[in-house]
């Protein structure tokens, strides 16, 4: 205790104070910090938009299960972003995020199922509880079929130029 009062008494710990009140006060930025948010932040936003779409168009015809679960999480971020800079990118960006929302929402619903399946056919059931098990596995992908014939529409609709007037 008398060691730390006496720190907190040294004249290094009070130069110490001094400067960190200063750089709060005055703090040291680069030059691009002066510039507008407005031109900025969008920027931000374009990086996830860009791993979307270059991932949605390296994706085979018929596109895996786990690949469509990649897609999703892209969506996800790409949603974020824009939610992010929407106060300062406007209603352009907000409607962005609810298109990508959108996207996510439809793949979130096909990854449910696939996973709703696999838990399904691992799970240890036999007589009426396997057969109950089987009529699921049924509902369930034919909920995977449904969002999976879903999935394309929505993404062209998220992937509109008039969506991304925002993105520099």
């Amino acid at each position: 205790r008398k060691k730390l009062m006496a720190d907190l008494d040294s004249e290094r710990y009070v130069e110490l104070l001094e400067r960190l009140v200063g750089a709060a006060l005055d703090p040291a930025t680069l030059p691009d910090a002066d510039l507008a948010g407005v031109g900025t932040l969008p920027l931000l936003a374009t990086g996830p938009w860009k791993r979307l779409r270059s991932a949605i168009r390296q994706l085979p015809d018929h596109a895996t299960d786990p690949e469509l679960h990649r897609i999703r999480i892209l969506a996800k971020r790409a949603r974020y972003a824009a939610e992010a800079v929407a106060p300062v990118a406007g209603a352009a960006a907000a409607a962005f995020a609810k298109a990508a929302a959108r996207l996510q929402t439809v793949l979130g619903e096909h990854q449910d199922s696939v996973t709703a399946q696999a838990w399904l056919r691992g799970a240890k059931v036999s007589g009426r509880r396997a057969f109950a098990a089987g009529e699921l596995i049924a509902m369930e992908h034919v909920a995977a079929a449904d969002a999976r014939a879903k999935w394309p529409k929505v993404w062209n609709n998220l992937n509109r130029k008039s969506l991304r007037s925002w993105m520099p």
